[in-house]
């Protein structure tokens, strides 16, 4: 009896000890703050579970460091001066794998952190620059996080947040009060669930910036929610910012000037040159930071002759002449405007039209229609749920046809800018994978499957790679179809494979192109119930668990809206 309650003891013990030296794959739920200035060092904390500290930290550029600091979640992050500005990746990982990566903010502008109590207009939070980044979080239910801010007459106080697009299931609210408290600016959403308020100042004074936001997905009751992983950057301002370019793209392969649109930019009426001349193929949009106030802009890549609206053009008769194939950049300058264009066309001629607005952050509800000569409508689509509409048609006879495109509210303004392109791209391939990160436990083999997509009518041969994989392990693919479908590669990891944790990309190429074409497979980094852009949409840098044990289950999945 001794013996086997011993054995027994044995047996649990040593369940015991695999339970407890096979820890979960980190988890985070947020980093706060979660951005800072290019040059500077910071203290960031990581919400959620990190367990096995200190929990390692990769990023997507060498010179933004995170290094574990002795309390569990806190880092002290270095921002290297090489660092570009804009949103980068950083993954946190242990020896049983690896998080899906989040977004870290580097700025150009000063940054500080929220200081509570300052619910109320009448207790803000002075901001003691013209121009900051607020860091800052909704903890409570009701939390109204208010920041005070000294204008002079006739500049625009600009307040901008960041709370959805970096990943917080937060839908958020910018409002603007006057030295009463009276709201003289709202806003709840841009081109995504994230918030935008501007107004010019009446008289010189102190005004109030105020934050609060809604839970998303949406609670049961609309109140205004709080918690610890509601995280913002608010960028509070009455100088110069940047929101968009106009035209909002440039031609592959060229560089070509383009002008700064948003506010207090007098003295900015600069243009700043945009270089498409290294992009490839299938690269259908630019990032850049504006060189006068640092902002993230948008730029889209077209492949045809660059066309500018010119008005008046509001009618069939005044429509705008053009020759195609062209790219056309326009806004829809007030309520109501409608911008036309004619072209002639022969029968059966097949027009394939796509609108570029939602994408390029524009606040435009595009309504594109094909009319005849005398206004009568043939055939429209219009916006659906933050997208841009497509609109395929055919010619029914020769003759001189008329394009028109309008806000399907009735809005309009300096910033409802467009593009409309009527050209495919050029061939070109996309290859996705279903997560972003792949385990392999040593004397195993894992099969990761890739969605490739061969578009317009690309044919050329392709191959399979994965960069990156350690010390005994090797990749097996399987030889890429020449259609669209589903291609397969096995990591197999030999008996003796030390454990690592590592990036990988797993790549596909086409040698026989000129140049020769290569690219990396995506995931998604959206979530569910997409409403809108992220910072960043998509990662290609995967990565890969080697380990002597059978993969540790996945944390529980968290809603994503």
């Amino acid at each position: 009896m001794f013996v086997r309650v011993r054995l027994l003891a044995t047996i649990l013990y040593s369940l015991f000890s695999i339970v407890c030296t096979q820890a979960a794959a980190p988890a985070p739920e947020f980093l706060f703050p979660s951005g800072g200035k290019q040059g500077a060092t910071v203290s960031v904390n990581v919400g959620g579970k990190l367990d096995g500290w200190p929990v390692s930290a990769w990023t997507d550029h060498s010179g933004l460091v995170f290094k574990p600091a002795t309390n569990s979640g806190n880092y002290t992050v270095t921002i290297g001066a090489d660092v570009l500005p804009g949103a980068h990746l950083v993954r946190f990982y242990n020896g049983d794998g690896a998080a899906e990566p989040r977004p870290f903010v580097v700025g150009l502008r000063d940054e500080i952190l929220e200081v509570e109590p300052n619910d109320d207009f009448r207790k803000a939070q002075r901001l003691a620059k013209s121009v900051v980044v607020v860091n800052g979080k909704l903890e409570k239910a009701g939390d109204v996080d208010s920041f005070a801010v000294t204008a002079e007459q006739g500049k625009w106080i600009v307040a901008a947040v960041d709370a959805y697009a970096l990943g917080s299931s937060v839908d958020p609210v910018v409002q603007i009060l006057d030295e009463r408290g009276v709201r003289v600016a709202f806003n709840h959403d841009t081109h995504n669930l994230d918030a935008l308020a501007a107004w010019q100042a009446k008289s010189a004074g102190t005004y109030t910036v105020q934050v609060y936001g809604f839970a998303h997905p949406p609670a049961a009751d609309v109140a205004a929610k709080g918690s610890a992983a509601f995280v913002y950057r608010l960028t509070v301002t009455t100088g110069p910012f940047a929101r968009l370019v106009f035209p909002s793209g440039v031609k592959r392969g060229a560089k070509s000037a383009v002008s700064l649109l948003g506010w207090n930019l007098e003295k900015a009426g600069a243009t700043q040159m945009v270089d498409a001349s290294h992009t490839q193929a299938a690269d259908q949009l630019l990032f850049l930071a504006a060189a006068l106030t640092g902002d993230a802009l948008v730029v889209d890549v077209g492949e045809t002759n660059e066309v500018t609206e010119v008005e008046p053009n509001d009618t069939a008769a005044a429509a705008q002449p053009i020759v195609l194939p062209a790219t056309l950049n326009g806004r829809i300058g007030k309520p109501g405007d409608v911008d036309r264009f004619a072209f002639t066309a022969k029968k059966n001629e097949r027009f394939n039209w796509q609108v570029r607005a939602a994408a390029l952050h524009s606040p435009l509800a595009a309504r594109l229609r094909m009319e005849d000569t005398n206004g009568v409508p043939l055939v429209q689509q219009e916006s659906g749920d933050g997208t841009d509409p497509k609109l395929g048609w055919n010619a029914p006879a020769d003759g001189t046809y008329v394009m028109a495109i309008t806000d399907m509210y009735g809005k309009g303004g300096w910033d409802h800018i467009y593009r409309i392109e009527h050209v495919a791209q050029p061939p070109n391939f996309t290859a996705t994978i279903p997560t972003h990160a792949f385990f392999v436990e040593n004397g195993k083999t894992n099969e990761i499957k890739i969605t490739l997509s061969r578009n317009e009518g690309f044919k050329e041969k392709l191959t399979l790679s994965v960069k990156g994989l350690p010390d005994g392990v090797t990749a097996k693919p399987a030889a890429v179809p020449d259609k669209s479908g589903e291609v397969q590669v096995e990591l197999i990891a030999s008996a003796d494979a030390k454990a690592s944790s590592g990036p990988i990309e797993i790549m596909l190429s086409a040698p026989e192109v000129r140049p020769p074409l290569s690219r990396a497979a995506t995931y998604s980094l959206r979530g569910g119930g997409t409403r809108g852009d992220r910072l960043i949409n998509d990662g290609h840098v995967a990565w890969l668990t080697v380990a002597n044990k059978p993969a540790p289950p996945p944390p529980p999945k968290k809603k994503k809206g």
